[in-house]
């Protein structure tokens, strides 16, 4: 299968692994109530394109693994204008806690072979296309405008799955997000996107 760089789009999520949305979760993996939910609103305006990102970290297994979970819409730019349609996306990180003893405190990255975005809200038929990277990270993106806003509706609502199969050592888990964004994260990430030109 061939390899891409990242679209121009993602630049400011460097180290990101990209959710491929899907429909289906493994029977055989393990089922997450996270203890610790947490949501952010952030944006990255440059140049090339302006992103307004809704993100979730999620912490609770036994494993310890941070899951870092980021909502993505964004529209590229030429001189100083936006030009182009929206872009829709995900994107996911997971992280192990750092070695026990070791120099280094930062959480390592987990290479990921999978990943789901599943909710029964969603019922867009279109699928973004994936494809891997050549930093072994995947990305999936639309710029299908009413897919996009029925995603960005069922995340923002916060009753939707995160699923995803890890690699070394390999494990397959779903984890259950059943609580919205404060209404001020909602507010912070609900004015970037408004900060849009309208497309014509």
């Amino acid at each position: 299968m061939p390899r891409h760089r990242r679209h121009a789009i993602f630049p400011p999520l460097c180290g990101a692994v990209a959710i491929v949305l899907s429909a289906t979760i493994s029977a055989g993996a393990e089922t997450i109530n996270p203890d610790r939910i947490a949501y952010d609103a952030k944006a990255n305006d440059d140049p090339a394109a302006k992103t307004c990102m809704l993100e979730l970290m999620l912490k609770g297994n036994d494993a310890g693994e941070t899951v870092k979970f980021q909502l993505v819409v964004g529209r590229m730019k030429r001189d100083d204008a936006f030009t182009g349609p929206l872009v829709f996306g995900f994107t996911l990180d997971v992280l192990d806690p750092p070695l026990a003893g070791a120099r280094a405190s930062a959480p390592r990255p987990v290479e990921i072979s999978s990943a789901a975005f599943v909710s029964d809200r969603y019922t867009a038929a279109a699928r973004p296309k994936t494809a891997p990277f050549v930093d072994g990270s995947w990305v999936a993106s639309t710029l299908d405008s009413a897919e996009g806003s029925e995603l960005v509706e069922v995340a923002a609502n916060g009753k939707f799955q995160i699923a995803y199969t890890r690699q070394r050592p390999a494990a397959a888990r779903v984890l259950n997000v059943t609580s919205a964004p404060p209404l001020d994260v909602l507010w912070r990430f609900g004015g970037c996107i408004d900060a849009f030109d309208p497309i014509e």
